[in-house]
């Protein structure tokens, strides 16, 4: 269920707003795949720091690098509905 292209709160809707705020617990396979994931962003975060001068840029680099392990915690604790 799509929430975010909802016109109005139906009882399905609210539904899924709910389990997208809710916490899930990791299964073992998913904690795997969230490291495998965060070392990955690290190791570019790095990159970014050795290679690039400090400068606005490089900030909002390594913000989108922060905001890409987020975003991917949340497919693998949705398993991709959202």
């Amino acid at each position: 269920m799509d929430f975010t292209r909802a016109t109005e709160v139906t009882p399905e809707v609210a539904a899924a707003i709910d389990d997208a705020f809710e916490y899930h617990k990791w299964t073992p396979e998913q904690v795997e795949a969230g490291s495998k994931i965060r070392k990955a962003l690290a190791d570019a975060v790095k990159a970014i720091v050795a290679g690039a001068p400090p400068s606005p840029d490089r900030s909002a680099a390594i913000r989108k690098c922060r905001d890409a392990r987020m975003d991917a915690n949340s497919a693998i604790t949705h398993g991709g509905k959202y």
